[in-house]
Formats: C-alpha cells, structure tokens, sequence
C-alpha cells in the first residue's frame, strides 16, 4: 500500500459522493498513517436524506436457496422467501416495530403469502422503503416470476404491488421501476461513509459495528432498556438492552444474541454459507437463518426445539432491520454536525 499513488487508481467520473476508487484511496491513506479516523461526504448525504419520504420503512427478508427443494414443482436453488421484518422510522424519531412474518410450515410453499403479508404491511404508509443491497429487489423479482406461472386469485394486485416497490432485474419478464422502488442503504452507505474499521467491507454486519463505534448518540440511545427509549419491539422484552458498553466501546448486538444452534455461533454459519455460496454467487448474509429453516423442515424435531429456534429467527431478523435503523440514526446525527 505504501508504494501506490493516487494515479494508480482509475478514476470514476460523474460519481455522486465517495468514488470507487476515492474510496479505495482512502483506505490506502488510512492504513500507512494509521488513521483511524471516520471519512463522510455530509453535503452529498444530506441531499440524499433530504429526497426521501416520512415515515420510513426498513425492510430485511430471510430466504432458502437449496440444491434439492423443500417443496415440490421447484427447481434446484430456487428462491424461497420464508421470513421478514419491518421497522418504522417517524419524522419525529419514533421506532417502532412494526411488523414480522415467517412461515416455517414443513414442506409448504411460502412466497405468494409472504408478498401477501409485505404488501399489508407496506401499504400501512406511502413513505421510502428501505433495503440493505440487492437482495431484497432480487427476491421481489424472483416471486414476480413465479407468480406469472401460478393462477393465484390475486395474481394481478400482487404483480402491481411488486411493481411499485422494485425495479425489475435481467431475469424479469417485464421493464419497470416503481413509484417507491426500495432504496438500498448499502448505496447510500457506499457513496457517503468510509470507516477504517470496516477493512474495506460493506457488509450491514460490518458497517453497524462502524456506526456504533463513531456514534455517541447511539451508544446513549441503545445502552438503554427498550422501555425507556422511542422504540417497539415485538420478540424482546421491555427490559432488553440492544447494546452494551465497556470503557466506551460498544459491543456487537448480533454477539448479544443466543446462537440459533447449540455450540456453533451464528457468525461459523454465516461464514459457512459464504465459502459455500460464493462460487455461485449467492447472498451470504443471512446464512444462520438459512441453516435455521433447513432444520425445521425435519418432521423429527421436537415443538420445544421448532418454538425456540423460531423465536430466534424473529430476534435474528429483526435486529436486522434495526441495525438498518440505527445506521440512518447515525447519518441523521453527521448531518445535523
């Protein structure tokens, strides 16, 4: 790193914010000086704050992709949307919870009511709906698909819904961008914030760390019980602290959770599903919840096991959404410096 220059980085004209390779200058600089100092584009993030719309929704699904499928009709390593959770932001910096769902049902198809179940939530308000990469776009577009085939009654209103919410991608059969096509955060975070923590990821699991590390304001916020602060949660109790901290450093609520499998972590799963997936080019995040549905796919199990795997999937996922959450509060928060 010592020996590159900025002339050894192409250039990316016409960029808005942080550039590909301004980026990667950053690092390069932040490494040899030993700066471990956060870098944000606050004039580029406060014009892309100021475009989106009150309340806002933070949106996270869980999905199972799989060699031999669950259920029958489906192809090897075809979509399937099992889970997902929504989180509110209100101008007047209320969180609330607002809705999950999961369909865990042994060898039952699940996407056409899991769309049905989003487009019930999503239309409780005409606010931005946020999303974390692609893979939330890409799931949308895969139920698209399916639906074409399938002679659900509602088949029309959910294609239309699908429509407003996304843009198609190449796999589509049609051309469209919604009205409130989902905003990726993993964008935003892209083009506006580097922190020299991250080691160069984007991942949401990267990037929270990152935030929580450079916010005073959540480290005050979030140390806190639920009951104390602006927010709702429907799979913690009141007394739950998403965070704790020691001599100033907060630690990784994704560590505070239990493990959803007895002696291996949810980060060996995580990593797991990576080596896997990667010559495929699947989503990782989201592995320990992948491993998660397989197993309460066996008949075997016992309700004891299926009740409290489950209840660890509706933790796991929703601190997906607010970890979302918590990384617009800290934007919100650089924007008012």
């Amino acid at each position: 790193m010592k020996e590159l220059t900025r002339d050894d980085l192409k250039d990316d004209p016409g960029t808005f914010g942080m550039s590909r390779s301004g980026r990667q200058w950053l690092q390069i600089e932040k490494m040899t000086h030993n700066d471990h100092t956060v870098a944000v584009d606050v004039e580029n993030l406060r014009l892309e704050m100021s475009q989106w719309t009150f309340p806002l929704n933070f949106i996270d699904f869980e999905t199972c992709a799989v060699a031999i499928p669950f259920t029958s009709g489906m192809r090897p390593y075809e979509q399937l949307a099992f889970q997902f959770s929504h989180h509110i932001v209100y101008e007047d910096g209320r969180v609330e919870h607002h809705s999950d769902y999961i369909n865990l049902e042994i060898g039952v198809f699940p996407n056409f009511e899991f769309i049905r179940a989003l487009k019930n939530s999503l239309e409780h308000n005409e606010g931005s709906i946020f999303r974390y990469h692609n893979h939330e776009n890409t799931i949308v577009n895969v139920i698209y698909n399916q639906l074409l085939g399938s002679e659900e009654p509602d088949k029309e209103e959910l294609l239309s819904f699908i429509e407003t919410i996304s843009h198609n991608t190449n796999s589509s059969a049609g051309k469209w961008c919604g009205a409130r096509d989902m905003v990726d955060l993993q964008r935003t975070v892209v083009r506006n914030y580097f922190h020299p923590q991250t080691a160069g990821s984007n991942s949401i699991k990267a990037i929270l760390p990152a935030v929580l590390d450079s916010s005073i304001f959540l480290k005050k916020k979030y140390t806190q019980p639920i009951k104390n602060i602006a927010l709702t949660s429907r799979n913690f109790d009141d007394n739950y602290r998403f965070l704790t901290s020691k001599d100033g450093v907060a630690a990784n609520p994704y560590k505070l959770l239990p493990p959803l499998f007895e002696g291996v972590t949810n980060e060996d799963l995580e990593d797991a599903v990576e080596r896997a997936t990667s010559e495929v080019h699947q989503i990782a995040d989201g592995g320990a919840a992948l491993f998660a549905y397989a197993r309460l796919q066996d008949p075997t199990l016992s309700g004891v096991e299926r009740a409290e795997t489950k209840a660890a999937l509706l933790r796991y996922c929703e601190l997906d959404t607010l970890a979302m959450v918590m990384i617009y509060e800290c934007f919100k928060e650089l924007c008012k410096g």
